[in-house]
């Protein structure tokens, strides 16, 4: 079941405005898309918060708008912690979208059981679909990764039917190596270390005055 936002007109604007509404537990947003004119609109944060820790792409809007709508671009504080505007793009049946979906690692590499250590090289990937297919997250099984083994966006498990992912499946996601050790050096015991320069002292090569 879809992700439901309810939605108000919005007819007040100018950063002022703007926090007043984002005080009063609200959130600023543009409606486009189809050829209509943007529309104004305020959501609540609440219910959009929800959305997004549900990782939701397309949701519905009910009120003064209705109708499937993607979750095009957030814009956020300079510290990523609060939501200060939302652009919302109309979708309809047979559209096809542009979005970014998370990549989720299951399983447990054989590699860590000699010693290796997984890293997960690509956590985000451009997909195009229809509205109806988009994914909260892909996943790839882990289970066959060995020590110096890669895995690549061919090896993604749950890629919708009618998705095309937007990069090339060779693209490496996730690897298994071992981890690099940093080694202490004993500053004394170092061959070939340089004698620290005396500022002032006249170099033995240096013919005299």
């Amino acid at each position: 079941m879809a992700e439901v936002l309810q939605v108000e007109t919005r007819k007040q604007f100018g950063k002022q405005h703007n926090r007043r509404l984002r005080k009063s537990g609200k959130l600023p947003a543009v409606l486009y898309g189809h050829g209509k004119e943007p529309v104004s609109l305020s959501l609540s944060e609440e219910q959009f918060s929800t959305s997004l820790r549900h990782g939701a792409k397309v949701v519905e809007l009910a009120g003064v708008e209705q109708g499937q709508v993607l979750l095009q671009d957030v814009q956020w504080d300079t510290f990523q912690q609060k939501v200060l505007h939302v652009d919302l793009l109309r979708v309809e049946k047979g559209d096809r979208v542009k979005v970014e979906i998370p990549i989720v690692l299951r399983g447990v590499a054989p590699g860590t059981n000699e010693g290796g250590g997984v890293e997960q090289l690509l956590r985000r990937v451009e997909m195009e679909t229809s509205p109806a297919s988009v994914p909260e997250q892909l996943h790839l099984s882990i289970n066959r990764l060995q020590l110096g083994g890669t895995l690549t966006v061919a090896d993604i498990d749950d890629v919708p039917e009618d998705a095309k992912l937007l990069v090339e499946d060779s693209q490496a996601c996730v690897q298994c190596g071992m981890p690099a050790v940093e080694l202490e050096e004993d500053e004394s015991a170092v061959e070939g270390s340089s004698e620290p320069e005396i500022v002032g002292r006249k170099s033995e090569d240096q013919p005299g005055e």
